[in-house]
């Protein structure tokens, strides 16, 4: 008995039916406009995540993490080994040529064209790189103290924050005392640059009868305590000041204290408490964006127990949210988060800014979270510092020239160059970087009806 075989009869049995084949490729154009998404950097919301480990720290500490203001692809930490570098905006790290030794800061002096970077030591005084880290100097004449916990950066010069006062600096190589003697200085800020740099130190041991925040003034050694607003009998884990922008007369100040979180926005002259902070959480740091005055992260690190985490202000420190997504949670049933947020570094990155937190965990290694914060604000336009001549207070040599005049550093705008009718349409239609649902199913959609069309005509032929 013969079968008789219709050719092409399987045929349709095994093309899938035109519903499937429309859901193929609207997966496929969906996939494919969102891996161009892709190509313009565009991701979803990016909480942190764990960067490289940093080689043979060990059990070490990471006592502070900074990006470099000129090249927001450096990066410098600060540990109980000596200094680690990236040249990646913090994805991976790397030892530097110091090595060692505790390193309790990091800093970079942007005032030439080649930014040098600055240790300062644990009881060792102050070393330098001019060579990116590789090849580093001791440039600690002058010293009183060599326990050096924290820097400043000016125009005029440099602040060095000692266990016994204040070293300034013109050059960075030679220092002299700035006052505060007695008193171990556990953060430095400037907050103003023209005609003399003014410094606000925090200090969190020493003689606290007068407070625990000062500023100085234009004679060596003068400083004057910041009190209206602050609590008595508490100390200064960490102060911070805020970039100068267009919308703002003065920088913003924040200050993180044994007793609370508090902000200004008059130089100093009156602090207020900051609010949305969780009421058993003391912030020991805080960092603003370089880009924008009223955006500035916070951490704690529970007093080196088990704890701590990390918050956003968009305010100026004003109000506080959680803002945590990604970092370590708890170990296990009854453990407190591993968040013992040490120390946060904010770069210049344009539109949204990254974000490196520095976490010491209560059990186990010291490790570095990194995030893209784009649900951060559109920062405002800023304006770098003006006058003629800025210079350190009396005592100092040789004065640094500043910028002259006062300018926006925004981009300038350019000519749009001319596009193609295409062009024109695809960027009308898709207005890249985020497109909507209906325009990705009607791009999948076109091409459904491209490729219909196509098999009809070349392939079906005519009816």
């Amino acid at each position: 008995m013969r079968i008789p075989i219709v050719v092409g009869a399987a045929e349709p049995a095994l093309r899938p039916s035109w519903p499937r084949r429309f859901a193929a490729l609207l997966l496929a154009g969906s996939a494919a406009v969102l891996l161009l998404c892709g190509g313009f950097g565009v991701t979803a919301r990016a909480d942190f995540v764990l960067t490289g480990q940093l080689p043979n720290l060990g059990s070490g500490r990471i006592w502070q993490v900074v990006f470099d203001p000129a090249n927001p692809a450096l990066a410098a930490a600060a540990t109980d080994t000596g200094v680690y570098l990236s040249q990646d905006g913090g994805l991976t790290w790397a030892v530097s040529g110091l090595t060692g030794v505790r390193v309790w800061a990091v800093g970079f002096d942007t005032r030439q064209a080649t930014p040098t970077l600055y240790a300062g030591l644990f009881d060792q005084g102050i070393r330098d790189s001019a060579d990116g880290g590789k090849t580093w100097s001791d440039v600690s004449t002058g010293l009183q103290n060599r326990n050096v916990r924290c820097f400043a950066f000016s125009l005029g010069g440099i602040a060095a924050g000692t266990d016994d006062g204040v070293a300034l600096s013109v050059n960075g190589q030679t220092w002299h005392d700035g006052g505060l003697d007695g008193d171990s200085v556990s953060s430095l800020a400037v907050s103003a640059y023209i005609p003399t740099p003014v410094f606000v130190a925090g200090i969190d041991d020493g003689d606290l009868s007068h407070g625990f925040l000062f500023q100085s003034g234009p004679t060596a050694g003068v400083w004057t305590p910041m009190t209206a607003g602050l609590p008595k009998s508490a100390i200064a884990s960490w102060i911070s000041a805020g970039p100068l922008a267009a919308t703002v007369s003065q920088q913003q100040l924040l200050v993180t204290t044994s007793k609370g979180t508090f902000f200004s926005d008059d130089d100093g002259t009156a602090w207020n408490a900051s609010s949305g902070i969780p009421s058993d959480l003391y912030l020991t740091t805080a960092t603003f964006s370089p880009l924008d005055p009223d955006l500035v992260y916070a951490g704690a690190d529970s007093g080196g127990s088990s704890g701590g985490d990390l918050l956003r202000s968009a305010d100026g420190g004003q109000t506080f949210s959680v803002a945590d997504a990604g970092l370590p949670s708890t170990k296990g049933a009854g453990d407190a988060p591993s968040r013992e947020v040490e120390s946060i570094a904010v770069a210049a990155t344009s539109p949204q800014p990254t974000v490196l937190a520095a976490i010491d965990t209560y059990e186990g290694a010291a490790v570095i979270y990194r995030e893209v914060d784009i649900t951060a604000p559109t920062p405002p336009p800023a304006a770098t510092a003006s006058g003629a001549v800025a210079t350190l207070p009396p005592g100092s040599s040789t004065p640094i020239v500043a910028t002259p005049t006062a300018q926006a550093t925004g981009p300038t705008p350019t000519a749009k160059p001319q596009t193609s009718l295409i062009g024109r349409i695809g960027g009308a239609v898709l207005h890249f970087p985020i497109p909507l649902l209906f325009e990705v199913l009607f791009v999948a959609l076109l091409v459904f009806l491209w490729v219909r069309w196509r098999r009809h005509y070349y392939v079906d032929g005519p009816p």
